[in-house]
C-alpha cells in the first residue's frame, strides 16, 4: 500500500491531483489532460472567482487557444458532473467575467492501493454522431461534417465493433433527443459526441464517449492540431476511443495506408467539400463534387482519396445516367480513377468498392466484381455500402441466402439509411415476397418521403400484385419529385400505364423517350424496352434490350431475377440474352 495522498471531494466526486484521477465513488471517469486541469484549478479556487484570463494562463499555457473552447470545456465538464439535473449545481457562470465553482469542497486522505476500478464498460456497439462546429463564418458545416466521416471510417476498421453509418447519424444533426433514445434507435451500446473548431491553420476537436442506454459518460479528450496534420488527428482520436471502448480491444492488425500523413491544407479542404457534395446524390451536387475532387488533385497530384471520390462520382452518374455525359465515359472515368486510387494506396478500401461497383454494372465481370466487393469489406468490415452493395451483386448472382445476409448487415450498420431498406425491399421483391417488399418500402418511406427509388420500387411490387391505381400512384409521385430528367423514372409510369390497359397514356410517355435523340440525351435503349413491355409489345421491348445490351445499361444486370422480365423468359433470344452476359444459372 502507498502512502495516504490529500484530495479533493464534493458531492459524490473525487479528485486525486497527485494520480490524476476523477472518480463518481469507486468508479473512474477519465479526462483528458485540458478538463482535468480545468476542473481542478476550479475546484481548487471553490467560492472565488477565476477570471477566464487566468483559467486559460493555467490550463493552456503553451498552446492556442479561444474563449470558445474554454466554454466548450466547462460545457463538457456540466454534463459529466450532472450539472442542473436534480438540483446540483456545482460551476456558476459570471457573465463576462468567468466561473465559480460553488459546490461544497472537503479535503480527505485516501489510501491508494493501485488503480481504481474504472468500471469500464464492455462495448459492442458505437455510433458518432455529428460533430458541430464551432467554428467562425458562413458555410463551415463541410468541414465538421467530414470530420464526422473520417472518424466513422476510423473507428468501422476496428473488427469486433459494430459502428454505424454516417447515413444514419447524420439524422440526428439538430436533433434534441435525450442519448438512451438515440441509442435505443440506433441500437448501439456506446456514442461519441463533439466538436470541432477551426480556426486558421488550427484545428481543434473535443469528444466525449458515453454509455448511450444510461447516458454515462465514460471518457472525454481534446485534440488540437495543424491542419495538415488532421490524418493523424483522426487517427489518434479513433485509437484513444476505441482503447477506452474495452481495455481488452485491440485494433486488429492492418496495412497502413500510403497515403501522405502530411498534404496541402487546400487539398484537404477541397476533398471535404467534394465529399460533402457526394453525400447529396443528386446531379448538381455529384457534378460539384467532381469539380471539388479536381481541385484537390490538382493542388496534391497523390492525393488518393481523392481519386476514389472521383471515382464515386463518375460511377453515380455513370449507373443513372445523369450529368451530360455518355454512361460509358462516365464509367471509364470511375474506373480509371479507381485504378489511380489503388496505385497509390491499394489498401484504400473506398477504391475497391468503387472498382467492384464498376465491374458489377458496367463490365459484366462477375469474378473480378466480387474479388473487389470482398476486398472492400476485408479492408473496412463496417461499411454498409460494401455490404449493400455485395447483396445486391450476390442477388444477380442468384445467391439469394447470401445476398439476405450481407443486406441484414448493412442495416445493422445503417439502420436509418433508405437505400439500405429499399434495397431490403428490392431482394424480397426477387424472391416474390410480395407483401414483405412492401412493408420494406414503406419502411424507407417513413424515414424519407421524398425517397425516389423506393416510390418506385413499391410501384413494381404493386405491378406484380396487379394492383394498378396503387402502382401508377407511386410513379406519379415520382414523376412529381425526381422530375423527367431520369428516363427511367418516366418509363416506370409508361409501364404501368400498359400493364393497366391504358395505352393511350403508355404511348404518349413511349413518344417522349423516342424523340429524344442526343448523344448525351440520359435517355436508356432499356427505358423503351421497359415501356413496350408493359405494353405487351415483345418484339420491340427485345429488340431494344439489344441495344440496351450493346450500351451495357445498367438495368441489364438483373433480369436474371426481375419478375417484370418473366413474359419474356421463355424466348430464345431472351435466353441468348442472358447468356451473352454469363447471367444464364
Amino acid at each position: 500500500m502507498r502512502s495516504n495522498t490529500a484530495c479533493l471531494r464534493f458531492g459524490p466526486f473525487q479528485l486525486d491531483p497527485s494520480e490524476r484521477l476523477f472518480l463518481r465513488g469507486d468508479r473512474e471517469i477519465h479526462l483528458a489532460s485540458k478538463l482535468f486541469d480545468t476542473l481542478l484549478f476550479l475546484v481548487q479556487n471553490a467560492g472565488r472567482l477565476v477570471e477566464k484570463e487566468a483559467l486559460m494562463r493555467s490550463v493552456w499555457r503553451e498552446t492556442f487557444v479561444e474563449e470558445s473552447s474554454l466554454t466548450h470545456s466547462v460545457s463538457v465538464l456540466r454534463k459529466l458532473l450532472n450539472d442542473g439535473r436534480e438540483g446540483n449545481r456545482y460551476i456558476e457562470t459570471v457573465p463576462r467575467h468567468g466561473y465559480r465553482f460553488v459546490a461544497p469542497v472537503e479535503l480527505y486522505e485516501r489510501a491508494i492501493r493501485g488503480q481504481a476500478d474504472s468500471g469500464r464498460q464492455t462495448l459492442h456497439s458505437l455510433a458518432v454522431l455529428p460533430l458541430v462546429s464551432l467554428s467562425r463564418g458562413k458555410n463551415q458545416d463541410y468541414f465538421a461534417h467530414g470530420m464526422t466521416e473520417a472518424l466513422i471510417t476510423e473507428l468501422a476498421q476496428i473488427t469486433p465493433l459494430r459502428v454505424i453509418s454516417r447515413t444514419s447519424v447524420m439524422a440526428y444533426a439538430n436533433a434534441r433527443k435525450p442519448l438512451p433514445q438515440i441509442a435505443k434507435e440506433l441500437n448501439v451500446e456506446g456514442i461519441v459526441e463533439g466538436t470541432v473548431l477551426r480556426s486558421g491553420r488550427r484545428v481543434r476537436v473535443t469528444a466525449q464517449l458515453l454509455h448511450g442506454p444510461s447516458d454515462r459518460h465514460l471518457w472525454a479528450s481534446s485534440y488540437e492540431r495543424d491542419l495538415r496534420d488532421v490524418l493523424i488527428l483522426q487517427k489518434e482520436l479513433a485509437e484513444s476511443i476505441a482503447n477506452e471502448i474495452c481495455g481488452q480491444l485491440k485494433t486488429p492488425p492492418r496495412r497502413e495506408r500510403k497515403s501522405a500523413s502530411r498534404y496541402s491544407v487546400g487539398a484537404y479542404d477541397a476533398y471535404l467539400k467534394g465529399r460533402y457534395c457526394w453525400n447529396q446524390r443528386t446531379e448538381e451536387g455529384l457534378n460539384k463534387s467532381i469539380e471539388f475532387y479536381r481541385q484537390a488533385l490538382s493542388k496534391d497530384s497523390r492525393y488518393a482519396l481523392a481519386y476514389a471520390g472521383l471515382a464515386d462520382s463518375y460511377a453515380l452518374l455513370g449507373s443513372r445516367r445523369l450529368g451530360g455525359i455518355v454512361p460509358s465515359q462516365a464509367m471509364f472515368k470511375a474506373q480509371e480513377a479507381a485504378k489511380k486510387a489503388l496505385g497509390l494506396d491499394e489498401t484504400l478500401a473506398e477504391a475497391h468498392l468503387s472498382l467492384a461497383f464498376v465491374k458489377f454494372q458496367f463490365e459484366w465481370d462477375w469474378a473480378g466484381a466480387e474479388k473487389e466487393f470482398c476486398r472492400a469489406i476485408d479492408l473496412s468490415p463496417n461499411s454498409a455500402t460494401s455490404h449493400y452493395r455485395n447483396g445486391m451483386y450476390l442477388a444477380t448472382m442468384s445467391r439469394m441466402s447470401e445476398a439476405m445476409s450481407e443486406l441484414n448487415r448493412a442495416r445493422e450498420l445503417d439502420p436509418l439509411s433508405p437505400i439500405v431498406l429499399t434495397a431490403q425491399g428490392r431482394l424480397l421483391h426477387f424472391q416474390r415476397r410480395y407483401d414483405d417488399a412492401i412493408e420494406w418500402h414503406r419502411k424507407a418511406l417513413a424515414i424519407s418521403p421524398n425517397f425516389v427509388e423506393a416510390h418506385f420500387n413499391l410501384g413494381m411490387v404493386y405491378e406484380q400484385k396487379s394492383m394498378f391505381p396503387e402502382a401508377i400512384s407511386q410513379f406519379g409521385k415520382v414523376s412529381r419529385i425526381a422530375g423527367t430528367r431520369a428516363s427511367f423514372w418516366s418509363a416506370g409510369l409508361g409501364h404501368a400505364y400498359g400493364l393497366a390497359g391504358m395505352s393511350k397514356q403508355a404511348r404518349n410517355i413511349l413518344k417522349q423517350l423516342l424523340e429524344v435523340t442526343s448523344p448525351l440525351s440520359p435517355i436508356s435503349p432499356f427505358d423503351i424496352a421497359w415501356v413496350y413491355l408493359g405494353l405487351g409489345e415483345k418484339d420491340a421491348a427485345l429488340t431494344w434490350m439489344d441495344t440496351a445490351f450493346a450500351e451495357r445499361c445498367t438495368p441489364l444486370v438483373y433480369q436474371d431475377i426481375e419478375p417484370a422480365l418473366d413474359p419474356l423468359r421463355s424466348d430464345p433470344r431472351f435466353q441468348n440474352l442472358l447468356q451473352r452476359m454469363k447471367l444464364s444459372h
